[in-house]
C-alpha cells in the first residue's frame, strides 16, 4: 500500500543517490573555489565584526554608567 498526503496525493520518497549526487557536485564545485570562498568569507566576517562595533560603540557607550553593565 503507498502512503498518501494529508491531501491525499502519493507521498513521494526521495532517491538518495540523486541527492548524493548532487551534494557531491557542489563539494567539488567549492574545492575548486576554494580560495574565493575563503575570502568571501573573511569579507563577511569582517562587515559583522564592524556591524557589532558600531552596534555596541552606539548602544553601550551612551548609556550612563551605572547601567552599563548591568543585564
Amino acid at each position: 500500500m503507498t502512503e498518501m498526503n494529508r491531501d491525499e496525493s502519493k507521498l513521494t520518497i526521495p532517491d538518495f543517490n540523486t541527492n548524493l549526487e548532487r551534494l557531491n557536485e557542489a563539494l567539488k564545485i567549492m574545492d575548486r573555489h576554494a580560495g574565493e570562498l575563503a575570502d568571501a568569507e573573511n569579507e563577511i566576517r569582517a562587515s559583522m565584526r564592524k556591524w557589532d562595533r558600531e552596534y555596541k560603540d552606539e548602544r553601550l557607550h551612551s548609556v550612563p554608567r551605572p547601567r552599563k553593565h548591568l543585564r
